[in-house]
């Protein structure tokens, strides 16, 4: 952090140009306040810029050090008139039109020029004198900001999700993030004023707003840090969404059968599933007709093989009135034999034998969006009687 100090003082105004017959277009040009303390350690007010407009006019306001340089406050923004005016300076301003970014003036004495420009082209400036010090002219810089992949499907398939990324904060400063569509509008909004030290930052983004994929289309995810003397940095990266959707499924029927069986018999169960979403449900085995023993689970069988897999769907069987197995919900699972396409009907198909000594059990078909939901949570319930 660099800081300069310079001491001046504020003056009055000077008309520049002459005057038309009648009132003057622009009066009451003077400064209030400062010297300006843009330091960061908040012990500075604003400095405030006066003027006074008889008619209509468009308004320019910059700042002209020592050297000639021009800092532009302001560029031709209309007024109506009959209005006493006052722009609060806090020492930023912006490097470039209409840039989101702010940046500190250095310490110095200044000309600050009013420039009024009424509709018929007449003209008139008036300047006065404003003095900076203490300023922190070192802004907060966002380095190596990456995105890993840069080009998301954010379907809940858990391929390609998820954009990964990282930067580097180089000053202690606020940090918003967010992300803004083509049209440059903020549809995504993760980090609000946050305050941050320096250092390497990582975060994640979906593409998804109160779960639902944003449409696809090119977004601009966007860090912007402020410091405490307001400086403003904003760096961004573009982000492209392709193939989102939100993936939906339905139970067509459900058949358990049969009702009544000997210890160490065997229930059949058949699970219509249709893919009713925009996006193809991808699946994983075991595959339709594998049979399990009641004490077995989609977890415990091929040697995990089939554990949970984030993003992927299956139909499976749970129970009531008897203990679980091994706490899973809906222990004995079935894949659609293939990756269901959107519109695509399946018939879901296996068995179980019934091992456990117990008298009476509810049977209940439900489908699995593993690692996210379940869908028709308890549909086509049996009871199912068990002999010993």
């Amino acid at each position: 952090m660099r800081y300069l100090a310079v001491v001046a003082a504020l003056g009055g105004a000077t008309l520049l140009g002459s005057c038309r017959a009648g009132s003057p277009l622009l009066s009451g040009v003077y400064t209030s306040g400062g010297p300006l303390r843009p330091d960061g350690n908040g012990t500075g007010a604003p400095a405030v810029v006066h003027y006074s407009l008889s008619r209509p006019a468009a308004v320019s306001v910059w700042l002209t050090n020592g050297d000639g340089t021009r800092l532009v406050l302001r560029e031709r923004q209309p007024r109506p008139s009959g209005a006493d005016y006052r722009l609060t300076f806090d020492g930023t301003y912006a490097p470039t039109p209409d840039s989101p970014e702010r940046r500190v003036v250095p310490p110095g004495q200044y000309r600050v020029t009013v420039q009024a420009v009424d509709e018929h082209g007449y003209r008139e400036e008036a300047t006065t004198e404003l003095a900076v010090e203490a300023a922190d002219t070192d802004p907060p810089r966002i380095e190596s900001l990456v995105a890993q992949p840069d080009v998301i499907s954010p379907n809940f398939d858990a391929i390609d999700d998820v954009a990964q990324i990282s930067f580097r904060l180089t000053k202690a400063a606020r940090v918003s993030i967010y992300a803004t569509d083509e049209q440059g509008r903020k549809v995504y909004v993760g980090v609000r004023d946050e305050r941050r030290e320096a250092g390497e930052y990582a975060e994640t983004w979906a593409g998804v707003v109160n779960e639902r994929p944003l449409p696809d289309g090119l977004y601009h995810y966007t860090v912007e840090a402020r410091d405490r003397a307001g400086n403003v940095t904003v760096a961004r990266l573009p982000i492209r969404l392709v193939s989102g959707g939100v993936p939906k499924a339905k139970i067509t029927r459900v058949y358990i059968a049969p009702r009544q069986v000997l210890l160490g018999g065997i229930v059949n169960v058949e699970i219509g599933v249709r893919n009713i979403g925009e996006t193809v449900l991808r699946t994983q085995g075991p595959d339709p007709g594998y049979r399990y023993t009641s004490y077995e689970t989609f977890g415990s069988i091929a040697d995990g093989a089939f554990i949970d897999r984030a993003g992927f769907w299956r139909a499976g069987i749970d129970w009531a009135g008897a203990p679980s197995t091994a706490g899973a919900r809906f222990p004995y699972r079935w894949g659609f034999g293939h990756d269901l396409a959107p519109g695509e009907e399946v018939l879901v198909w296996g068995s179980i034998e019934m091992l456990h000594r117990i008298t009476k059990v509810w049977l209940y078909a439900g489908l699995i969006q593993e690692g996210h939901r379940y869908h028709d949570d308890g549909v086509g319930r049996a009871l199912v009687e068990v002999s010993f």
